[in-house]
């Protein structure tokens, strides 16, 4: 397994997706939801939200985001999406 700063060195990107290390939550009606290990994670009365850090391309990302319990996307769509749609907007 690599540490933090070797992927940072290899990739870039600092909290960055580790599959080994990605904790799932399973939510009522059965739904699993994958929480990243540096993802704060509330849930409250049908609320889910998250927040989270990351470093990519020598930007910080602060992705907050709030769903309902019966939200169609996964997280890690909905925090893909947002990456992708700030780095665009630099290119």
């Amino acid at each position: 397994m690599k540490t933090e700063g070797q992927i940072y060195l290899e990739t870039g990107i600092l909290g960055g997706y580790m599959p080994e290390k990605v904790k799932k939550r399973t939510l009522d009606g059965g739904k699993i939801m994958p929480i990243f290990r540096d993802t704060v994670c509330t849930i409250d009365n049908g609320r889910i939200e998250l927040s989270r850090e990351m470093l990519v391309g020598g930007r910080c990302f602060h992705v907050r985001s709030i769903f309902n319990e019966k939200a169609n996307r996964t997280v890690t769509e909905q925090m893909i999406r947002v990456i992708d749609g700030e780095l665009s907007k630099s290119e």
